[in-house]
């Protein structure tokens, strides 16, 4: 990628020779309208989903309040195309945030609210190659090295927690069977979050969402300071979900970081956890067995 690669409100450059990724923070880009064309396409969960006028108000923010909670943030989206251009390939909107100078962690840390690649062209590696983006614009755009690696944290659908309808109608819409999506993760390094996690509701008329796994992409070591997980929920929470919105005072978002605030006061770890095994304990196509979540299953012997 060249080094001006975030000059302005919108931008495009080559990567990986013959593909080209544009994003955005103008919440009136083009790049925003296609990505969500294929966001819609992907996401059909109606707790899960944003709407446009969600993700305008998430990049106003960039202009408006970059600065809060002592951390800056920056929201962006991007789509990748082939060098040649066309149909969007895929894309991703994610929060990158400066967490500052902390011992033995990284400086940047990046909620990716979102990940998509367009079921016509699935099986070229384009999921990771999206990863490596957001890694290097997250690092970019809050003025970090880029050939350091940011903390990058996932939701995911937890197979467990998802109603049979729910199952079913994502893995239609989606074409991913829910283990499967869980795999194709793992195989990318993400480990979940040993911490019960719920995703605060997205606007007024939605509810919250407590059928996720919350997960660490590629993190160094096996668990995350509780103050870290702290801060960059608190980010995320206040930028990306409630829109500006402070999360001490929604009860789901301030439960949460409540709790994490105690552990982090008594000077705790929250433990990743490898999913490999345990996914390939569970069969295609086969209920699954009983467990109340994911991270519990997890942890049975």
């Amino acid at each position: 990628m060249s080094a001006d690669y975030l000059p302005d409100a919108t931008w495009s450059a080559a990567i990986d020779g013959d593909l080209a990724v544009t994003g955005t923070e103008d919440p009136a880009s083009p790049v925003l309208a296609d990505f969500f064309a294929g966001y819609d396409r992907a996401f059909v969960l109606p707790d899960e989903r944003e709407e446009l006028e969600g993700f305008r108000e998430c990049l106003a923010a960039n202009r408006g309040a970059p600065l809060r909670f002592g951390r800056r943030h920056r929201e962006l989206v991007i789509v990748l195309r082939d060098a040649a251009g066309g149909a969007a390939l895929g894309g991703a909107n994610f929060l990158a945030t400066d967490m500052g100078a902390r011992p033995r962690q990284p400086h940047v840390s990046v909620a990716l609210n979102y990940l998509y690649v367009d079921q016509q062209v699935r099986g070229r590696g384009l999921a990771r190659k999206l990863v490596a983006a957001v890694a290097q614009l997250a690092q970019r755009a809050a003025g970090r090295p880029e050939d350091e690696m940011p903390a990058i944290f996932i939701e995911q659908n937890d197979p467990f927690r998802l109603t049979a309808d729910e199952y079913a109608a994502d893995t239609a819409h989606s074409g991913l069977d829910q283990v499967d999506r869980l795999a194709i993760w793992a195989r990318l390094g993400a480990r979940a979050v040993d911490f019960p996690y719920v995703q605060p509701a997205l606007s007024a008329s939605q509810g919250s969402d407590d059928g996720l796994l919350y997960a660490a992409l590629a993190y160094p070591g096996d668990a995350v300071p509780a103050a870290f997980l702290h801060d960059h929920l608190q980010s995320f929470f206040g930028v990306s979900v409630l829109k500006g919105g402070d999360p001490a005072a929604e009860p789901v978002a301030g439960a949460q970081l409540a709790e994490l605030a105690e552990l982090a006061r008594a000077g705790k770890d929250v433990a990743l956890l490898d999913l490999m095994a345990p996914l390939a304990r569970l069969e295609r196509g086969k209920p699954l067995p009983p467990a109340r979540s994911m991270l519990a299953f997890a942890k049975q012997a």
